[in-house]
This record gives C-alpha cells, structure tokens and sequence, in this order.
C-alpha cells in the first residue's frame, strides 16, 4: 500500500448504484472507476484533529459500507467530515488496475488520493 496527499480532479457518477467517483485524474492519467469496495465518514472535533481510527482519544471513523475505515488524517484543510471512497479503477488501453481511496470534503469540494494498494 503505498500513502499519498495528492489533490485529484473527480467527476462524479453512478457506480454500483451508488453515486460516487466515476473517473479521476492523477498524475496526467484518467481513471475509471470500474467498482466501488466500500465507503465510509471520517469525522473529528475541530480540537482533535489527527490521525483518525488510531484508539482512545483519537477523531472516530465510522464505517457506512464495506470493510472498516482505514486510517486516515484530518488537518486544518478540511472541514469537521469527509467521505472516503475505496474504489477499483482502471487506466490505460491494457485496463491496469487498482486500488485507490479517494477522500471528498464536502464542504470545499476538495477531492484526494490517500491510498493506492498493489494488486
């Protein structure tokens, strides 16, 4: 698994059924989105912001689909919530793909790649 804090264009759609990014653009490339894994609301306190889902006195992360909220930051650049979209995509004319987790602040709008897992 490899961390990131990079900001990524998003256009939004339905996948699955549920609405959620569809395609993304990272680093020069477009993404689409072929399944969404899970989702999930991150939250935190303006006076606890950090790491999220480490324990006691940490922000909570509360699981609204899927697996379980992986760890994540909530800094000064976001609002008191965001969604986390664990989506599949795929790239490129061989169809590579992979395993991303894409942030959403809804306040700002702001979207972020956070994770991308090996396949």
């Amino acid at each position: 698994m490899w961390e990131f804090d990079e900001v990524v264009e998003v256009r939004s759609g339905v996948v699955n059924g549920v609405e959620a990014p569809a395609q993304f653009l990272w680093r020069g490339r477009l993404w689409r989105v072929c399944s969404v894994q899970s989702y999930w609301v991150e939250t935190a306190a303006w006076w606890e912001r950090g790491v999220i889902g480490s324990g006691v006195g940490a922000a909570t992360a509360t699981a609204v689909a899927g697996s379980s909220a992986a760890v994540g930051v909530l800094d000064e650049k976001w609002g008191p919530q965001r969604a986390v979209y664990r989506v599949e995509a795929g790239c490129g004319r061989q169809g590579r793909r992979e395993v991303f987790d894409l942030a959403h602040d809804p306040d700002s709008g702001r979207w972020q790649l956070e994770r991308v897992t090996d396949r």
